[in-house]
């Protein structure tokens, strides 16, 4: 499901949707609706997210669809394929909400470190999200944060969507929120790996509907994580069409 926006018109931000996943009351996680960061962090955030979507959208022709998708307020991950350096900014640029991003522990070094904390990001080992990792996105997701990630832990080299690392059931279990599945088009023709700068190349992200911990509820390790991924594939092939529907 998309947004009711023509894929050619400019990008904004929405506003909030008052309509979000129904709570599990059970978890302490979904039950808190509280800010999981101070005002001067948001309007930080804000000021970048405005002047990096300017660029987005005039270099690379951002669009995004399905923003409606995304849940207003309360805890969720978001959990996306991986295709470029950029995609870090593709998500959070097209969303009202602030996200939280998990980033390999190799990209916080001065003054870049400094720069992704800023807006909300902190590290995880590159071979997986670890203990530090997990009790830190459980800490934020509890502050009532969406924080986002890619499942498999590493930038694609061919454009496809490659295996999800096994951590991302634990996490999901262990989490109890709605996952948010999306998938980003275009950002590998902009910045593959085996290219030193980005080109100009549009670019498309779509959101998809929530799995809600109800139909996460009872599911193996990998039953679970084949679900996450048909989710982030249903997204890729909404992305894909935006792209094509570009060219037309």
């Amino acid at each position: 499901m998309s947004d009711p926006q023509p894929a050619h018109t400019p990008l904004h931000l929405p506003l909030p949707n008052p309509q979000s996943p129904t709570p599990n009351p059970k978890h302490p996680v979904t039950n808190t609706l509280r800010s999981d960061r101070s005002r001067f962090a948001v309007l930080w955030y804000r000021v970048v997210q405005w002047v990096m979507l300017s660029l987005f959208v005039t270099f690379l022709g951002l669009r995004a669809t399905g923003r409606r998708n995304v849940p207003a307020t309360g805890a969720a991950l978001l959990v996306s394929n991986h295709l470029s350096h950029l995609d870090v900014f593709v998500l959070g640029l097209t969303l009202s909400r602030p996200l939280n991003y998990v980033a390999r522990s190799s990209l916080f070094f001065p003054p870049l470190g400094f720069l992704i904390r800023s807006v909300g990001g902190f590290p995880i080992q590159r071979e997986g999200i670890g203990t530090q990792g997990l009790k830190e996105t459980l800490r934020r997701l509890r502050a009532g944060g969406i924080v986002a990630l890619f499942p498999e832990g590493t930038r694609t080299r061919d454009g496809a969507l490659g295996p999800l690392k096994q951590g991302i059931a634990v996490l999901a279990s262990r989490a109890g929120v709605p996952i948010v599945p999306a998938a980003i088009a275009g950002s590998f023709e902009a910045w593959p790996r085996s290219q030193i700068l980005p080109r100009p190349h549009p670019i498309r992200v779509h959101f998809g509907k929530p799995i809600e911990p109800s139909v996460m509820a009872g599911r193996d390790p990998e039953s679970l994580t084949c679900l996450i991924r048909e989710g982030i594939l249903a997204c890729q092939r909404e992305a894909r069409r935006g792209l094509e529907h570009n060219r037309d």
